[in-house]
């Protein structure tokens, strides 16, 4: 495959001169899984648009002289750069990824693997992996047919094919808000505007929901209902229920990102909002990014059956996965590798999120502020008084090299600006210890000042 960078030197954005175009070259980037790429390509697409075009189309308001979508390059650039102190982006420590386990399934895979293997591969997905992931959703309570699932590069493709085939631009999709930024910036990308149904620490108003579903137009809804990204919060069994009722009722598919689910902190998976989808409105998404390896690019999404018709676009448009990462993944669940993995982890991660509450609790003590309380994932979202600037931390963040996420990117406008998000899917190492009491200090001076 020829890599955007390898091309001949010339300026991208002047050749971006329809949204077919931009579709084209944002998925080409995706299929490539290169941070430093995706980075380049918000560039060059932010150039042909025009950056005050893409916050008015995008319904998120003017934003300030670093917009959103240029936070977002400079937060995944950092994300590569080993030397910062890695609060930013939501990634395991490496000792939480599974690399023996990944190892042997991958060299079991080659192995009994069959010569038609190494041929084209079914623009759905391997059956092999298809069959696992039914069976594997299977054993947690909620079966979906593998002839439903699509195996993808990761779920950020996933949903942005979901969203292409749902929707058109200048369309709105229903999202509670603060949601995680990068779904956020995948919209405005793709020129849909928004409808925000505020969240909180429980979850969301879901009478706010219906509202949006029956009055906005929006015939498309983006959520989280486990272990939300930034708030962590999951839903009750009677409001994913409930929300699968009014996505019937008003004919508004939801679409669920569940890519948190199995990063629970017991051995109870909760179950997705699929689950009560009895009439055929709820597309499944996911991924393994977040319980095995962000490098291990393969997500999925299941479509009901009311979508048939899509079939032939979904698998067009859809990036394909090459068949031995497929068949390593496929093994990792037959070979009982990844269920022994994730109780392995649900408790270490329980164990760590606790750890960094505690000494976040205690670094800020003298501080009024919020701190969630996640019941799964490993996210953190602080509230701080609103003298603070999320983004005047980010900067100086940067400067002591230290990678955080500024509230104001997880909504319309800078109703968060006072709050950032961190990871604590790393261990809480000296130099993570340190970073937070400098992230401390800096606020204490804020507030004196």
């Amino acid at each position: 495959m020829v890599k955007v960078a390898d091309l001949p030197s010339f300026d991208m954005a002047e050749s971006l001169k329809t949204e077919e175009d931009i579709v084209m070259y944002l998925n080409m980037v995706l299929e490539e899984n290169d941070p430093a790429e995706l980075a380049h390509a918000l560039g060059v697409i932010a150039k042909a648009r025009g950056m005050t075009q893409i916050a008015k189309e995008a319904g998120i308001g003017r934003i300030h002289e670093v917009s959103h979508l240029d936070l977002q390059i400079q937060i995944q650039e950092a994300a590569t750069k080993k030397k910062l102190a890695q609060l930013g982006s939501i990634q395991l420590s490496p000792d939480l990824i599974p690399v023996t386990f990944l190892k042997q399934s991958m060299l079991r895979a080659i192995k009994n693997s069959k010569a038609e293997d190494f041929l084209y591969s079914d623009r759905q997905g391997h059956i092999l992996l298809r069959e696992a992931l039914s069976a594997h959703w299977a054993e947690d309570g909620f079966y979906i047919l593998p002839e439903s699932i699509y195996i993808s590069n990761g779920c950020m493709p996933a949903l942005s094919v979901i969203v292409q085939q749902l929707t058109q631009v200048g369309d709105s999709i229903i999202v509670p808000t603060p949601c995680y930024n990068g779904q956020l910036q995948l919209l405005a990308l793709l020129k849909r505007k928004i409808v925000e149904v505020p969240a909180h620490t429980e979850g969301f108003d879901l009478e706010r929901l219906e509202q949006a579903m029956q009055h906005s137009g929006a015939k498309v809804c983006l959520l989280t209902a486990n272990y939300q990204n930034p708030l962590g919060f999951c839903l009750t069994n009677k409001d994913k229920e409930k929300i699968a009722q009014l996505a019937a009722k008003y004919q508004c598919y939801v679409i669920e990102d569940d890519i948190y689910a199995e990063c629970c902190f017991d051995n109870l998976r909760p179950l997705p909002i699929k689950y009560w989808d009895e009439d055929g409105y709820v597309i499944y998404c996911g991924s393994i990014s977040k319980t095995v390896s962000p490098a291990y690019r393969i997500g999925w999404f299941c479509t009901p059956s009311r979508l048939i018709n899509l079939h032939a676009k979904l698998i067009t448009q859809n990036i394909n996965v090459n068949t031995p990462l497929q068949l390593g993944l496929a093994d990792l669940i037959y070979s009982r590798a990844y269920r022994q993995h994730l109780n392995n982890l649900r408790p270490r991660l329980w164990a760590q999120v606790e750890e960094y509450r505690y000494f976040i609790a205690e670094a800020f003590k003298d501080i009024s502020f919020g701190l969630t309380n996640p019941q799964g994932g490993y996210i953190l979202w602080l509230q701080f008084p609103q003298q603070i600037d999320s983004w005047e931390m980010y900067c100086f963040a940067q400067q002591q090299e230290i990678n955080i996420v500024p509230g104001l990117v997880f909504g319309a406008g800078n109703r968060y600006n006072n709050c950032i998000r961190i990871n604590a899917g790393h261990l809480l190492s000296d130099e993570v210890r340190q970073a937070i009491h400098l992230l401390a200090d800096w606020a204490r001076h804020q507030l004196k000042s």
